[in-house]
């Protein structure tokens, strides 16, 4: 939500009335929540992108096997290597 120019003023014109210790500190936790929004932001869309690359390499455009056809071809890989 965006303030007005006016409450703004307002609230800088009040801040300018603090310690600078005071001002120190709020412009402190004022970046440190920006910088929390913003790598959460960052977490989230390398997440969703990762996920699509490795969708696309996995995707071949055919059904994945089964666990029965997983199980044969284990066996006739075994069959294959031990006779």
């Amino acid at each position: 939500m965006a303030t007005s120019a006016l409450d703004r003023d307002a609230i800088l014109r009040a801040i300018r009335t603090w310690s600078p210790s005071e001002q120190l500190a709020l412009a402190q936790e004022i970046l440190a929540h920006t910088v929390e929004q913003l790598a959460s932001a960052h977490r989230e869309e390398l997440a969703q992108s990762t996920w699509q690359a490795l969708y696309g390499i996995a995707s071949n455009g055919q059904e994945p096997p089964t666990d029965e056809q997983v199980a044969q071809w284990l066996d006739q890989h075994r069959m294959e290597k031990y006779g």
